[in-house]
């Protein structure tokens, strides 16, 4: 046993550990993170996140970065990954709806911000808010007539 400890010693030992510099500085890495987070923006503003089903492959493709690089700035400058982000802006947007247009099929409002299931979207509007979207947007006509 202590003859395969040794031969296992010497093994390691000769082989030299890489040791893998920043492929660019740090200053270029943070310029790249200001452009991706520019053309974030821009895509936001879009709705590129209202579209259903999309990847983060595919988001990155639409952002001109790849996806190591996207999960990077997510981590970096939110601590959300990319599909936790992606989802509170639509759980966000849903609420805002859900308040300004009561009329409007929750079903309808679901799909309008990049939900193809409703119960999927009412899962995770429960879990985000605590309350269903019709409790949601009940207690905010509650709010509003109290109000008047």
């Amino acid at each position: 046993m202590e003859n395969l400890v040794r031969r296992l010693g010497r093994i390691l030992n000769k082989k030299k550990v890489k040791q893998f510099a920043p492929s660019e500085p740090e200053e270029c890495l943070s310029v790249r993170m200001d452009r991706l987070e520019n053309a974030l923006s821009a895509w936001v503003a879009q709705g590129g996140w209202r579209l259903p089903r999309r990847t983060l492959s595919e988001a990155a493709a639409d952002l001109g970065t790849d996806t190591v690089t996207l999960h990077h700035y997510f981590q970096e400058r939110t601590g959300l990954d990319f599909r936790t982000w992606r989802t509170r802006l639509r759980l966000e947007e849903a609420a805002r709806l859900l308040v300004e247009e009561p009329e409007t099929k929750v079903l309808d409002i679901a799909e309008r911000v990049g939900f193809s299931n409703r119960s999927n979207f009412s899962r995770q509007f429960l879990a985000y808010t605590g309350m269903t979207p019709a409790q949601w947007r009940g207690k905010a006509r509650t709010s509003l007539d109290g109000r008047a």
